[in-house]
């Protein structure tokens, strides 16, 4: 995965995360998965999304701007 955090397919049920995700902290991979599987109950980011994040993860806001703020990849070479 190249381009986002995580992905649920709702025909499957399969969810994926990117192993990225194994560097950022663990506040992180906890607000990625909650967000996909609140996708499990609700499609679309809708009212009703927001009302599943925020008595989940009541901060999850200053989460989401963190990793959206931070690379998808770190690449560093020695």
């Amino acid at each position: 995965m190249k381009t986002k955090w995580g992905s649920w397919k709702r025909e499957t049920g399969h969810v994926w995360f990117n192993v990225e995700l194994a560097k950022k902290p663990p506040a992180c991979l906890e607000y990625i998965v909650v967000h996909e599987m609140a996708h499990y109950l609700e499609r679309h980011h809708d009212d009703r999304f927001t009302k599943l994040m925020d008595r989940s993860i009541p901060n999850w806001r200053s989460i989401r701007d963190q990793l959206n703020n931070s690379p998808l990849a770190e690449e560093q070479w020695t």
